[in-house]
Protein backbone atom coordinates (compact mmCIF):
# COMPACT_ATOMS: atom_id res chain seq x y z
CA UNK A 1 0.00 0.00 0.00
CA UNK A 2 1.38 3.42 -0.97
CA UNK A 3 1.86 6.19 1.18
CA UNK A 4 -0.64 8.41 -0.77
CA UNK A 5 -3.59 5.51 -0.35
CA UNK A 6 -2.91 5.38 3.67
CA UNK A 7 -3.08 9.89 3.42
CA UNK A 8 -6.88 9.53 1.61
CA UNK A 9 -7.99 6.87 4.07
CA UNK A 10 -6.63 8.87 7.14
CA UNK A 11 -8.50 12.33 5.72
CA UNK A 12 -11.63 9.79 5.02
CA UNK A 13 -11.17 8.94 9.16
CA UNK A 14 -11.03 12.85 10.59
CA UNK A 15 -14.07 13.83 8.40
CA UNK A 16 -15.88 11.09 10.28
CA UNK A 17 -15.25 13.06 12.96
CA UNK A 18 -15.34 17.01 11.69
CA UNK A 19 -18.71 16.55 9.44
CA UNK A 20 -21.12 15.73 12.50
CA UNK A 21 -19.07 18.16 14.63
CA UNK A 22 -20.44 20.74 12.57
CA UNK A 23 -23.95 19.80 13.16
CA UNK A 24 -23.50 18.75 16.85
CA UNK A 25 -21.83 21.89 17.77
CA UNK A 26 -24.48 23.69 16.48
CA UNK A 27 -26.91 22.95 19.76
CA UNK A 28 -24.24 22.19 22.49
CA UNK A 29 -21.32 24.03 21.53
CA UNK A 30 -17.76 23.43 21.33
CA UNK A 31 -17.79 20.07 23.99
CA UNK A 32 -19.79 17.86 21.35
CA UNK A 33 -17.56 19.48 18.41
CA UNK A 34 -14.43 18.63 20.40
CA UNK A 35 -15.76 15.03 20.97
CA UNK A 36 -16.59 14.58 17.34
CA UNK A 37 -13.67 16.00 15.42
CA UNK A 38 -11.43 14.20 18.77
CA UNK A 39 -13.04 10.74 18.06
CA UNK A 40 -12.86 11.07 14.01
CA UNK A 41 -8.93 12.02 14.40
CA UNK A 42 -8.36 9.05 16.66
CA UNK A 43 -9.72 7.08 14.73
CA UNK A 44 -8.18 8.17 11.35
CA UNK A 45 -4.56 8.06 13.15
CA UNK A 46 -4.98 4.78 13.92
CA UNK A 47 -6.71 3.56 10.73
CA UNK A 48 -3.62 4.86 9.23
CA UNK A 49 -1.38 3.67 11.09
CA UNK A 50 -2.63 0.03 11.04
CA UNK A 51 -3.22 0.40 7.06
CA UNK A 52 0.80 1.38 6.99
CA UNK A 53 1.90 -1.64 9.08
CA UNK A 54 -0.02 -4.13 7.81
CA UNK A 55 0.72 -3.36 4.16
CA UNK A 56 3.23 -6.20 3.75
CA UNK A 57 0.44 -8.72 4.39
CA UNK A 58 -1.76 -7.48 1.29
CA UNK A 59 -1.37 -10.04 -1.80
CA UNK A 60 -2.26 -9.96 -5.08
CA UNK A 61 -5.64 -11.87 -4.72
CA UNK A 62 -6.99 -9.53 -1.46
CA UNK A 63 -9.39 -7.44 -4.30
CA UNK A 64 -11.52 -10.80 -4.53
CA UNK A 65 -11.60 -11.88 -0.40
CA UNK A 66 -14.29 -10.82 1.58
CA UNK A 67 -11.94 -9.46 4.25
CA UNK A 68 -10.06 -7.03 2.00
CA UNK A 69 -9.20 -3.23 2.62
CA UNK A 70 -11.30 -0.70 1.03
CA UNK A 71 -14.45 1.66 1.17
CA UNK A 72 -18.72 0.37 2.13
CA UNK A 73 -21.74 2.43 2.54
CA UNK A 74 -24.93 1.37 3.62
CA UNK A 75 -28.41 1.85 4.46
CA UNK A 76 -30.74 -0.02 6.72
CA UNK A 77 -34.47 0.27 8.67
CA UNK A 78 -33.96 0.88 12.08
CA UNK A 79 -36.14 -0.17 14.96
CA UNK A 80 -35.78 1.39 18.24
CA UNK A 81 -36.93 0.50 21.32
CA UNK A 82 -36.90 3.54 24.66
CA UNK A 83 -35.60 2.48 27.75
CA UNK A 84 -36.11 6.00 28.74
CA UNK A 85 -35.60 7.12 32.73
CA UNK A 86 -39.14 8.87 33.87
CA UNK A 87 -37.21 11.57 35.80
CA UNK A 88 -35.21 12.45 32.60
CA UNK A 89 -38.46 12.98 30.36
CA UNK A 90 -40.07 15.24 33.00
CA UNK A 91 -36.41 17.19 33.77
CA UNK A 92 -36.84 18.06 30.08
CA UNK A 93 -40.28 19.39 29.91
CA UNK A 94 -41.44 20.21 33.62
CA UNK A 95 -39.30 24.11 34.34
CA UNK A 96 -40.26 24.84 30.61
CA UNK A 97 -43.97 24.01 30.51
CA UNK A 98 -44.48 25.84 34.03
CA UNK A 99 -42.75 28.67 32.50
CA UNK A 100 -44.22 29.02 29.57
CA UNK A 101 -48.24 28.83 31.31
CA UNK A 102 -46.93 31.53 33.66
CA UNK A 103 -46.54 33.57 30.90
CA UNK A 104 -49.66 32.27 29.10
CA UNK A 105 -51.90 32.06 32.22
CA UNK A 106 -50.95 35.47 33.51
CA UNK A 107 -53.17 36.91 36.46
CA UNK A 108 -53.00 40.68 37.53
CA UNK A 109 -52.00 39.47 41.24
CA UNK A 110 -49.02 41.66 42.66
CA UNK A 111 -46.92 38.65 43.44
CA UNK A 112 -44.38 37.29 46.12
CA UNK A 113 -40.62 38.52 45.03
CA UNK A 114 -39.50 36.78 47.99
CA UNK A 115 -41.09 33.53 47.84
CA UNK A 116 -39.09 30.28 46.63
CA UNK A 117 -39.30 30.41 43.66
CA UNK A 118 -40.42 33.90 43.34
CA UNK A 119 -43.89 34.67 42.43
CA UNK A 120 -43.79 37.82 40.02
CA UNK A 121 -46.77 39.88 39.37
CA UNK A 122 -48.62 38.36 36.81
CA UNK A 123 -47.80 34.55 38.05
CA UNK A 124 -51.02 32.63 39.30
CA UNK A 125 -48.14 30.22 41.59
CA UNK A 126 -46.28 26.90 40.45
CA UNK A 127 -47.86 23.93 38.37
CA UNK A 128 -46.69 20.30 38.62
CA UNK A 129 -47.04 17.68 36.16
CA UNK A 130 -47.74 13.83 35.86
CA UNK A 131 -46.10 11.68 33.34
CA UNK A 132 -48.77 9.72 31.73
CA UNK A 133 -46.06 7.37 29.16
CA UNK A 134 -44.02 7.28 26.38
CA UNK A 135 -44.16 5.25 23.76
CA UNK A 136 -42.29 1.98 23.44
CA UNK A 137 -40.93 1.86 20.19
CA UNK A 138 -40.45 4.00 16.84
CA UNK A 139 -39.13 3.09 13.16
CA UNK A 140 -36.11 4.60 11.08
CA UNK A 141 -33.33 4.89 8.99
CA UNK A 142 -29.96 4.28 9.96
CA UNK A 143 -26.82 5.15 7.43
CA UNK A 144 -23.32 4.37 7.63
CA UNK A 145 -20.30 4.47 5.51
CA UNK A 146 -16.01 4.48 6.01
CA UNK A 147 -13.49 2.22 5.97
CA UNK A 148 -11.62 -1.61 6.46
CA UNK A 149 -8.53 -0.77 7.06
CA UNK A 150 -7.70 -4.60 8.08
CA UNK A 151 -9.27 -7.66 7.60
CA UNK A 152 -10.07 -7.73 11.22
CA UNK A 153 -10.76 -3.70 11.90
CA UNK A 154 -13.37 -1.04 10.07
CA UNK A 155 -13.93 2.57 11.11
CA UNK A 156 -17.35 4.43 10.29
CA UNK A 157 -19.56 7.05 10.38
CA UNK A 158 -22.72 6.04 11.46
CA UNK A 159 -26.41 8.15 11.06
CA UNK A 160 -29.92 7.32 12.98
CA UNK A 161 -32.63 9.10 12.58
CA UNK A 162 -35.80 8.39 14.01
CA UNK A 163 -39.34 8.62 14.22
CA UNK A 164 -40.93 10.32 17.36
CA UNK A 165 -41.33 9.02 20.25
CA UNK A 166 -44.95 10.10 21.57
CA UNK A 167 -46.10 10.82 25.25
CA UNK A 168 -48.34 12.33 27.34
CA UNK A 169 -48.17 14.62 30.29
CA UNK A 170 -50.98 16.37 32.37
CA UNK A 171 -50.90 19.11 35.10
CA UNK A 172 -52.01 18.38 38.34
CA UNK A 173 -54.79 20.72 38.26
CA UNK A 174 -52.95 24.08 40.14
CA UNK A 175 -53.89 26.46 41.08
CA UNK A 176 -57.13 25.00 42.08
CA UNK A 177 -59.35 27.43 40.55
CA UNK A 178 -58.39 26.27 36.95
CA UNK A 179 -58.74 23.40 35.05
CA UNK A 180 -56.20 20.68 34.52
CA UNK A 181 -54.37 20.81 31.29
CA UNK A 182 -52.93 17.59 29.09
CA UNK A 183 -50.44 17.72 26.64
CA UNK A 184 -48.76 15.80 23.84
CA UNK A 185 -45.04 14.95 23.94
CA UNK A 186 -43.23 14.54 20.91
CA UNK A 187 -39.32 13.70 21.24
CA UNK A 188 -37.16 13.72 18.19
CA UNK A 189 -34.17 11.86 18.05
CA UNK A 190 -30.89 12.48 15.62
CA UNK A 191 -27.87 10.50 16.68
CA UNK A 192 -24.11 10.56 14.80
CA UNK A 193 -21.54 8.24 16.09
CA UNK A 194 -18.08 7.34 14.85
CA UNK A 195 -17.87 3.49 15.04
CA UNK A 196 -14.52 1.09 15.12
CA UNK A 197 -16.20 -2.25 13.96
CA UNK A 198 -14.20 -5.47 15.09
CA UNK A 199 -14.67 -8.62 12.35
CA UNK A 200 -14.66 -11.78 14.50
CA UNK A 201 -14.67 -13.65 10.74
CA UNK A 202 -13.23 -12.99 7.39
CA UNK A 203 -15.38 -15.39 5.09
CA UNK A 204 -18.80 -14.52 3.60
CA UNK A 205 -20.22 -14.95 7.18
CA UNK A 206 -18.66 -12.42 9.43
CA UNK A 207 -20.01 -11.59 12.80
CA UNK A 208 -18.64 -7.96 14.26
CA UNK A 209 -18.58 -6.23 17.47
CA UNK A 210 -18.80 -2.34 17.54
CA UNK A 211 -18.46 1.04 19.90
CA UNK A 212 -18.90 4.21 19.27
CA UNK A 213 -18.64 7.93 20.45
CA UNK A 214 -21.16 10.65 19.28
CA UNK A 215 -23.85 12.64 19.66
CA UNK A 216 -27.56 12.60 20.29
CA UNK A 217 -29.67 15.48 19.60
CA UNK A 218 -33.47 15.03 21.10
CA UNK A 219 -35.55 17.64 20.00
CA UNK A 220 -38.62 17.61 22.70
CA UNK A 221 -42.17 19.67 22.00
CA UNK A 222 -45.58 19.77 24.24
CA UNK A 223 -48.75 20.16 22.72
CA UNK A 224 -51.79 21.38 24.80
CA UNK A 225 -54.79 19.32 23.61
CA UNK A 226 -57.23 20.89 26.21
CA UNK A 227 -57.98 24.52 24.89
CA UNK A 228 -59.58 26.33 26.81
CA UNK A 229 -57.32 29.98 27.46
CA UNK A 230 -54.18 28.34 25.61
CA UNK A 231 -54.64 27.55 21.70
CA UNK A 232 -54.61 24.31 20.82
CA UNK A 233 -52.01 22.58 18.79
CA UNK A 234 -49.80 25.54 19.22
CA UNK A 235 -46.40 24.36 20.96
CA UNK A 236 -46.37 25.09 24.58
CA UNK A 237 -42.66 23.79 24.57
CA UNK A 238 -39.97 23.05 22.00
CA UNK A 239 -36.53 22.61 23.28
CA UNK A 240 -33.49 21.25 21.14
CA UNK A 241 -30.74 19.41 23.11
CA UNK A 242 -27.61 18.02 22.32
CA UNK A 243 -24.99 16.05 24.22
CA UNK A 244 -22.50 13.61 24.27
CA UNK A 245 -23.71 9.78 23.77
CA UNK A 246 -21.86 6.30 23.58
CA UNK A 247 -22.78 3.37 21.27
CA UNK A 248 -22.11 -0.47 21.91
CA UNK A 249 -23.58 -3.35 19.72
CA UNK A 250 -22.88 -6.65 17.57
CA UNK A 251 -23.92 -7.92 14.29
CA UNK A 252 -23.33 -10.03 11.22
CA UNK A 253 -22.46 -9.15 7.59
CA UNK A 254 -23.34 -11.77 5.08
CA UNK A 255 -21.98 -10.93 1.56
CA UNK A 256 -24.36 -12.26 -1.18
CA UNK A 257 -21.59 -11.30 -3.50
CA UNK A 258 -18.53 -9.82 -3.10
CA UNK A 259 -19.89 -6.27 -3.38
CA UNK A 260 -22.94 -6.17 -1.86
CA UNK A 261 -23.54 -7.10 2.25
CA UNK A 262 -27.07 -8.23 3.90
CA UNK A 263 -26.39 -6.50 7.85
CA UNK A 264 -27.65 -7.05 10.59
CA UNK A 265 -27.25 -5.59 13.85
CA UNK A 266 -28.32 -4.53 17.35
CA UNK A 267 -26.42 -1.76 19.91
CA UNK A 268 -27.21 0.53 22.82
CA UNK A 269 -27.35 3.62 22.71
CA UNK A 270 -27.01 5.61 26.03
CA UNK A 271 -26.30 9.72 25.96
CA UNK A 272 -24.71 11.87 28.46
CA UNK A 273 -25.20 15.50 30.22
CA UNK A 274 -28.85 16.19 29.98
CA UNK A 275 -29.84 13.58 28.41
CA UNK A 276 -28.50 10.79 30.21
CA UNK A 277 -31.42 8.51 31.07
CA UNK A 278 -33.25 8.48 27.66
CA UNK A 279 -31.01 5.20 26.25
CA UNK A 280 -32.94 2.86 23.89
CA UNK A 281 -31.81 -0.04 21.98
CA UNK A 282 -31.25 -0.09 18.66
CA UNK A 283 -31.89 -2.91 15.80
CA UNK A 284 -31.46 -2.79 11.66
CA UNK A 285 -31.03 -5.14 8.69
CA UNK A 286 -30.09 -3.27 5.65
CA UNK A 287 -27.45 -3.38 2.70
CA UNK A 288 -24.34 -2.22 2.19
CA UNK A 289 -22.47 -2.06 -0.91
CA UNK A 290 -18.09 -2.83 -0.85
CA UNK A 291 -16.29 -0.88 -3.42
Amino acid sequence: MKLKKAAVIGFTGLALGVVPASAGSIGNGSTVALTMIGGGGLMSIGCMAIALLTQDDEDEGEEERYDRRGFFVGLSGSYARQNFSDSTVMDLVDGELQDNLRVLRGTPELGDPDANPPILPGDPGVYTFSLDDVEDDVFGLLGRGGYRCHPYISAELQFEALADFDGGIRENGTPSNDTARNFDLEFETLVFTTNVKGHLLTGRYQPFVLLGIGFMRMENKAYDISGGTIPGRAPQLSERTVNVAFRYGAGLDFYLTRNVVVSAEGSYLMPTGKLDGLDYYQFGVGLQYRF
